[in-house]
């Protein structure tokens, strides 16, 4: 693979019962949404979310993307190309921040972000990673529905 890591958003979730684990490697032609975990409600109370995406990101920056898809449970892959659109919701004072990313034909896919999140930098080490590709980011003040 030839695709470098530009931006690791990590430790995301989607789904309601049970949550999935996703990390958002936004590579210099495309972003995989790498889902590496199943959490329940005992996951949950004891805490293993953060242990499990800590372990997740040490080995995407120690092995690299390929290795880390290797052992993803499931892997969306999403090309600039056929990427419409990537809004940033803040999370404003009450939600977490959301991330969807539109293809132009497909649905598109949507991810929270429990980890550390600074929306600013993020969109523009993105705005970065996609230029050059007719891709919109956007940021958006709120929790986004």
């Amino acid at each position: 693979m030839t695709d470098e890591l530009r931006v690791h958003l990590h430790y995301t979730m989607r789904g309601s019962y049970p949550l999935r684990l996703i990390d958002v490697l936004f590579c210099t032609e495309r972003a995989y949404f790498v889902e590496y975990d199943y959490l329940t409600p005992v996951d949950l109370l004891f805490g293993s979310p953060d242990q499990r995406a800590a372990a997740f990101a040490s080995q995407v920056v120690e092995e690299g993307v390929p290795a880390a898809i290797e052992t993803a449970e499931q892997v969306e892959t999403q090309s600039y190309d056929a990427l419409d659109s990537v809004d940033i919701h803040t999370g404003g004072r009450i939600g977490r921040p959301k991330i969807t990313a539109q293809p132009r034909t497909d649905s598109a896919t949507t991810v929270r972000v429990h980890g550390q999140f600074d929306p600013e930098p993020f969109t523009q080490a993105l705005r970065a990673t996609v230029a050059g590709h007719d891709v919109t980011v956007r940021q958006k003040d709120g929790f986004g529905f």
